[in-house]
């Protein structure tokens, strides 16, 4: 899932983290989405440094692109986070999105998804919570129920806010150690990104139908390039 050397398609997504790459690799592959060339930032405050580089490391892609769309996490503060990414996208192109999924500007336009979505609270590992329980609901279902047991649902953060982000993990974490037998400490970038581990999470589920409705706003000729 490296990126691709093809300048056939011009769109750029920057995401987060190495696990926000392979998951959008994998969604993209599953649903036979338009292709992006997809970079990592290394955080969420670090987009426009990565972009900035990527301008200069591969000046022919840049100028040929026609979007780029910012992956970040909403966490527990969706209105705090997008406004640290809008701030970043204001610091390289002088204006920004007033909202998620809006975009702005014009060659490159600049579009931000928060995930899971829109002002709702969580990050990649919230995401994954759907799939990764309709790969296996038996199992899902067990991790739901010691979940209830251990009162995971009156979690809350220093705010006194429903802590989904916390859940979100915890959920996650104990998904993948009961299901690789192999490695109960198996990292979810590998359970997305390794072929061994594509048993524990498949990406085709309806939680993501609005991850897939949004990528495939960008559908051309393209989308059958390899991403």
């Amino acid at each position: 899932m490296a990126e691709s050397n093809s300048t056939t398609f011009p769109r750029l997504m920057v995401c987060e983290g190495p696990e926000d790459c392979a998951f959008f690799h994998n969604v993209i592959d599953e649903w036979k989405l338009p292709r992006f060339h997809i970079v990592s930032s290394g955080g969420n405050t670090k987009f426009a440094r990565r972009i900035r580089a990527f301008r200069l490391e591969r000046p022919k892609v840049y100028q040929a692109l026609t979007d780029i769309v910012l992956v970040a996490d909403n966490d527990q503060n969706p209105s705090e986070s997008f406004a640290r990414v809008q701030r970043q996208v204001k610091d390289v192109f002088g204006a920004a999105p007033d909202r998620p999924l809006q975009p702005a500007g014009t060659k490159p336009r600049i579009t931000v998804l928060m995930i899971p979505w829109a002002h709702e609270r969580g990050h990649l590992e919230k995401l994954c919570v759907g799939p990764a329980r309709a790969t296996d609901q038996t199992a899902g279902d067990r991790v739901q129920t010691l979940m209830d047991l251990v009162g995971a649902d009156g979690w809350v953060d220093v705010d006194d806010v429903p802590d989904d982000s916390r859940f979100g993990k915890a959920w996650l974490r104990t998904y993948l150690a009961i299901r690789c037998r192999q490695d109960p400490f198996v990292t979810l970038l590998d359970a997305l990104r390794e072929q061994r581990f594509s048993y524990l999470i498949r990406v085709r589920h309806s939680s993501l139908h609005q991850i897939r409705d949004f990528l495939l706003t960008f559908d051309d000729p393209a989308a059958g390039q390899p991403a």
